[in-house]
């Protein structure tokens, strides 16, 4: 995970644009790695470069959106010194892992109430077949196959309840696993700084989606409270929007000149 956006991979993967790469993949590919994956690192290229690579898009709107966002970028770049550039890739790292073991959690706690209601149904059958069982004595009627599969299915639950503790096991270790996840990220954002984070935060949301500038006060607000509570994931989630918008003009303006 890096800050920096490599204008040399961006000239290539303009280049493609040309026809040099045909393959949509491969311009995918290449405007993939434009971003490192996602994040962002900004290296100083010169006006120049950065002027030569718009200028490949024909649409004018699109060569002054670019221009504007590889600006903004090259900006929050410089604006961070080596040093939190590190903490913030670490912080990165850390919100990947923080929504990895939220999936995982929540399909364990899938699994848990899966396991909860099998448990249930498997107790209910039990119940049912003890009360089959003590008419039966009081009839005075045969009642050994009922007790053998009372036992069958005493076994099938015995063994259900040892996978739900071990669920529970799982879900307990993950939820530490996130305890100390979010501890780290917490720590981090006060070492580069509280409002520091949440102006990347900001400024990302801004740039990977402009239209919503006008957006109602409710979303905005809704916006601004990821930005605060989970400010890694919301400028994750800005670079994603913003790779995926790259590589989508690019491949645009690929099957344009094909």
């Amino acid at each position: 995970m890096s800050i920096e956006l490599d204008t040399s991979r961006l000239s290539t993967a303009f280049q493609s644009v040309a026809g040099e790469t045909p393959s949509g993949a491969g311009v995918k590919k290449a405007a993939a790695a434009l971003l490192g994956g996602t994040a962002v690192t900004v290296t100083n290229g010169a006006a120049t470069d950065l002027e030569a690579l718009v200028a490949k898009l024909k649409n004018e709107n699109e060569r002054a959106k670019f221009s504007v966002l590889l600006s903004s970028l090259s900006a929050i770049g410089q604006s961070l010194t080596d040093a939190q550039k590190r903490i913030l890739e670490q912080g990165l790292a850390l919100s990947e892992k923080l929504d990895e073991l939220n999936e995982t959690i929540g399909k364990y706690t899938g699994d848990e109430a899966q396991q909860k209601a099998d448990s249930a149904i498997l107790q209910a059958k039990i119940d049912a077949l003890q009360k089959q069982i003590d008419q039966a004595i009081a009839d005075g009627k045969a009642h050994n196959e009922l007790v053998a599969e009372q036992k069958r299915v005493r076994e099938e639950l015995d063994a259900k309840k040892q996978v739900l503790a071990e669920t529970q096991g799982q879900i307990a270790k993950t939820q530490n696993e996130i305890s100390s996840v979010k501890g780290q990220i917490s720590a981090i954002v006060k070492s580069i700084g509280e409002n520091a984070v949440k102006a990347i935060a900001n400024e990302l949301a801004t740039l990977s989606e402009p239209e919503k500038a006008e957006r109602p006060a409710e979303a905005a607000k809704e916006a601004e409270k990821e930005a605060e509570t989970n400010p890694f994931a919301s400028i994750r989630d800005s670079l994603d929007r913003i790779e995926r918008d790259i590589a989508a003009t690019i491949e645009e303006n690929r099957v344009e000149n094909v």
